[in-house]
């Protein structure tokens, strides 16, 4: 129980991240995720405003994202609880060998 809690998902190579999702907690205490911040390696792509069960985190069609990293980061002094986080993009032309 402290700050700066984060959990972060390795890809496994460089993606363009599309959509992060995320699947809250199902009980009360679904205010625990309010304020977290989420990344595709240091690009903050959004911040959970308000006590929702599912957050879908999805960049404009225009707003070109690459990374390697998800990570969620909740700076206040806070349990982080998540049931599922879903992220979508695809592998980067340099990791599918086509540059």
């Amino acid at each position: 129980y402290a700050a700066n809690n984060k959990i972060w998902i390795e890809l496994g190579g460089l993606f363009r991240v599309y959509t992060v999702r995320v699947w809250n907690k199902r009980d009360n205490n679904k205010s625990l995720f309010t304020g977290t911040k989420i990344y595709v390696d240091d690009t903050l792509i959004g911040t959970a405003s308000a006590a929702y069960g599912f957050y879908d985190f999805s960049l404009p069609e225009q707003t070109v994202v690459y990374g390697s990293k998800v990570t969620l980061h909740q700076p206040r002094i806070s349990y982080m609880f998540l049931l599922e986080v879903q992220v979508w993009g695809e592998r980067s032309l340099q990791q599918r060998g086509q540059v």
